[in-house]
């Protein structure tokens, strides 16, 4: 059997983390597997690449980044079709091919102009692109979906694109299981969020919090893309003395983080899944997160495995007040974002799409 994943590799992030996943997965369980990437690929290394035009960086303008879109769907339809027995594409918002398994880490299609609840923000950008009929060629596709949140905002959303899709599936991205935490390590003080060091994440809120717990040392780590320089120059400008900010961090240090921190906080209110919390929680971090998106509803589970906040003051409230003796509640419940759970789930909906 011959397999084609489909996925950008110019930056890092949960798409790339299940897209390496998933490498390992199929070569495993259904053969020599290809891969179908951006231009650049800086992030990933393997013997059989299939590079496209697909081309991106932060804060791209639009014209140049549909330029790209309309060549790399070309390419695709050129290179790739009917070559492949199995085709998975973990960024259908970008490379425009309807494969057989189209996976949504949120309702990408309109990501940039919706809310939180999914509400149009821009009528006029939406309008141009339901025009366009771009992703018109996903009507009748199957997706998984990478957390409820998602699938909800989905089902309210793709109706507005006049677009009706055939199978769509959860299937939460797996961490790996923890032995042996030590919780005495802990610092109850330090407070870590760890994710790509760009405005989407709203580390700028994080540095309001700090402001008001002085008494409490804050790190905030990860990936520093290209186009995100200004962010990340103003962010270094305006923290607070009790913030460090590390960027393009190892993997090695970010595990030393997450043995020592007690709290893990993110900003966010449009996460629509995120597995930089999962992580967290597996060490024996304590998350705290808006009560809105995929980490409240599918991770927190409303405030089961951690806290919640919509506001600066709330966050310093929840910080100041967590009850630690959840901590081993919370390494308990990782089982629901386990390996076994994830390869019985992709082995199901990879049988039933070919038996669809």
């Amino acid at each position: 059997m011959k397999v084609l994943l489909i996925d950008e590799f110019s930056r890092i992030g949960g798409g790339q983390i299940l897209s390496k996943l998933l490498l390992d997965y199929f070569n495993k369980n259904y053969g020599q597997t290809y891969i179908a990437v951006d231009r650049e690929h800086t992030y990933i290394e393997y013997e059989n690449i299939i590079k496209t035009p697909y081309y991106f960086r932060e804060n791209m303008k639009l014209p140049f980044l549909y330029y790209y879109v309309a060549r790399t769907k070309k390419f695709l339809k050129q290179h790739i079709q009917n070559q492949f027995d199995l085709v998975f594409n973990n960024h259908p918002n970008m490379f425009l091919y309807k494969a057989d398994i189209n996976a949504l880490h949120g309702f990408s299609f309109l990501d940039q102009i919706i809310d939180e609840y999914g509400n149009i923000k821009n009528k006029i950008i939406f309008n141009f692109i339901k025009k366009s009929g771009m992703y018109n060629i996903y009507n009748n596709a199957n997706f998984l979906v990478n957390s409820n949140y998602t699938l909800q905002i989905s089902r309210k959303l793709f109706p507005l694109l006049n677009i009706k899709p055939n199978l769509m599936r959860l299937i939460y991205i797996p961490v790996e299981y923890v032995e042996n935490i030590d919780l005495s390590i802990k610092d109850k003080n330090l407070v870590i969020s760890i994710g790509r060091i760009d405005m989407r994440k709203n580390y700028e809120v994080l540095l309001r919090i700090a402001e008001k717990l002085k008494n409490y040392r804050f790190i905030i780590a990860g990936a520093l893309n290209r186009g995100d320089e200004e962010y990340y120059r103003n962010l270094i400008k305006n923290k607070p003395d009790n913030v460090e900010i590390k960027a393009n961090i190892n993997e090695y240090e970010k595990i030393e983080l997450l043995k020592k921190a007690s709290i893990y906080i993110h900003l966010n209110r449009r996460e629509n899944y995120g597995i930089s919390i999962l992580e967290a929680m597996s060490y024996g971090s304590v998350p705290v997160v808006p009560e809105s998106g995929g980490p409240w509803e599918d991770i927190i589970e409303y405030g089961k495995y951690g806290y919640g906040f919509n506001s600066v003051d709330e966050a310093v409230e929840q910080i100041t007040n967590i009850d630690f003796n959840i901590e081993k509640t919370i390494i308990d419940s990782m089982d629901r974002f386990s390996f076994k759970n994830f390869y019985h789930n992709m082995d199901n909906f990879v049988e039933e799409v070919q038996n669809s």
